[in-house]
């Protein structure tokens, strides 16, 4: 009989610290789906996708099919520098291919890719995908193990355009 306290003593006291962890924000990341222009949040970072464009070219590099060209703001929101990590992104299709970015804008440097808390930054991320290629979803994450944020990109946007030289998606 007491063994059986004891127990429901250990479950209600199990309870209140699960729930407590739960909420304190230990655990940062978004559990619905957000679209364009919504923030997501995944571990250290929050991040806003404001424009998806296509083009043959990203700088002067031409793809092998088309890039996929998503433009972003990227925001810590923890208590420490953080690197964002371009290889961690990953862009979806509506066949659930999968596709990680190729180039970054500005390019790959560790004073851009260091981001102090509280800092944002805007960033530009080229996925080379075949053409024809329907972007449906873009992970992100604040590092390659990290659980991710999905942002859904066939909802309508209305960012304004950034480039005159890509076609942005409806």
């Amino acid at each position: 009989m007491f063994f059986c306290i004891g127990s429901r003593l250990t479950a209600l006291l199990m309870v209140p610290v699960a729930v407590s962890l739960a909420s304190c924000g230990l655990f940062h990341h978004s559990s619905t789906q957000a679209g364009l222009g919504q923030e997501v949040i995944d571990g250290k970072f929050a991040f806003i996708v404001t424009q998806v464009a296509t083009s043959p070219t990203f700088g002067q590099t031409r793809a092998q099919g088309v890039y996929e060209v998503v433009s972003m703001a990227v925001r810590n929101v923890g208590t420490e520098a953080q690197f964002f990590v371009m290889s961690a992104q990953k862009l979806k299709d509506n066949a659930g291919r999968e596709y990680s970015a190729g180039f970054m804008e500005p390019p790959f440097l560790e004073e851009v890719n260091n981001i102090n808390p509280g800092l944002q930054v805007s960033v530009r991320l080229a996925f080379d995908v075949p053409p024809g290629t329907k972007p449906t979803q873009i992970v992100l994450h604040e590092s390659v193990s990290s659980h991710g944020a999905t942002v859904n990109l066939t909802q309508a946007t209305s960012a304004p355009s950034s480039s005159a030289s890509s076609s942005p998606r409806d």
